[in-house]
C-alpha cells in the first residue's frame, strides 16, 4: 500500500513541474509544451498481463513529449523578428568550433558589425552566395555561415532590409536596387521531440533526435518564414490550469491516504 500512494504522489509532482515550466514559459516566443504519458508499474498497460483481482502497483512517468503544433504568430513591426509557419528551427552557434544548436524562437537582432545574432549572443547561420548570388542551402553544416548584413555601401548606409519567406535576405543603399546578403537556414529533425534542452528555448542534438536535414524557407519540407513577426508559444493556459488542479487533486488525495496509512499502522502495532 505504501508504495502504490508513493507512486502516487511521485507522478503528481513530476506532472506538477512539467505544468509550471509550461506556464512560466507561456509568453516565450517558439515555446512547445511539454506533456508526461503515465504507465502502470508492472504490466506496463498489456491487458493480456493484468490481473483485475489483484491490487494495482501503482504508476509512474512514462514519457515526457513536446507538442509540435504551430504557435499563433504575433505581429512585431521588427523585420529581423522571425517566425516560422511549419517544419523546423533556426540553426545557431556561438563559434565556428562550437556545437550547432537549434531554436524556434526567432528574437534576433543586428550587432554593430552587421551580425544577425540570437539573444543568447549565439550567431544565426545561414547559407552564403554563390558568385554574388543565392544560391542552394549547403547540405552539411561546415558550409554554413553567420549571417552577416553589410551596414554601408560606398561609405552609403543600409537604408532597406527585407528577409523574404523564402529566407533570401537583400538590403538597399539609398536606391532602388538590392543587393543579396544570404539565405537562412533551417534544420528539420526526425524526432524533435528527443532534442536535449539547454535553456532559453534552445536546443541540441542528440543520438535520438535522428537524422538532421539542412533546407531553405518553403523547400519541401520545410517551413516558410515571416519576417516583422514571432510565433507564440502553443501554450493553452486555461488547459494547463485544469491539469494543474487536477494534478494538485491527485497528490493532495495521496498524501491524505499516506497519512491514513501510517495511523493505521501505528494503530495495529501498538
Amino acid at each position: 500500500m505504501f508504495s502504490l500512494i508513493k507512486s502516487g504522489m511521485a507522478t503528481a509532482m513530476h506532472e506538477l513541474s512539467v505544468i509550471s515550466n509550461n506556464i512560466a514559459n507561456a509568453s516565450s516566443s517558439g515555446f512547445k509544451k511539454t506533456s508526461l504519458t503515465f504507465s502502470e508499474l508492472g504490466d506496463k498497460f498489456n491487458p493480456e498481463k493484468v490481473d483485475r483481482t489483484k491490487v494495482g502497483l501503482g504508476a509512474s512517468t512514462g514519457v515526457s513529449k513536446r507538442s509540435d503544433a504551430q504557435g499563433a504568430i504575433m505581429d512585431t513591426g521588427r523585420t529581423t523578428d522571425l517566425a516560422l509557419i511549419g517544419n523546423g528551427m533556426f540553426i545557431l552557434k556561438e563559434s565556428s568550433t562550437a556545437l550547432p544548436a537549434f531554436t524556434r524562437s526567432g528574437t534576433f537582432n543586428l550587432d554593430k558589425s552587421g551580425f544577425l545574432r540570437a539573444p543568447n549572443n549565439a550567431f544565426v547561420m545561414g547559407a552564403p552566395l554563390v558568385e554574388g548570388e543565392f544560391g542552394l542551402t549547403p547540405e552539411s553544416l561546415e558550409e554554413l555561415v553567420p549571417i552577416q548584413i553589410p551596414l554601408e555601401r560606398d561609405d552609403i548606409p543600409m537604408t532597406e532590409l527585407e528577409i523574404l519567406q523564402n529566407g533570401n535576405i537583400q538590403v538597399a543603399y539609398g536606391t532602388e536596387d538590392y543587393y543579396p546578403v544570404s539565405t537562412v537556414s533551417l534544420g528539420v529533425f526526425a524526432n524533435s521531440s528527443e532534442l536535449k534542452e539547454l535553456g532559453g528555448g534552445i536546443f541540441a542534438q542528440t543520438d535520438n533526435s535522428g537524422l538532421l536535414n539542412i533546407g531553405a524557407p518553403q523547400d519541401l519540407g520545410f517551413a516558410s518564414l515571416k519576417s516583422g513577426g514571432l510565433e507564440a508559444s502553443n501554450v493553452n493556459i486555461t488547459d494547463e490550469l485544469t491539469s494543474m488542479i487536477k494534478a494538485q487533486q491527485q497528490f493532495n488525495g495521496s498524501a491524505r491516504l499516506m497519512q491514513t496509512n501510517s495511523e493505521m499502522v501505528e494503530k495495529l502495532t501498538r
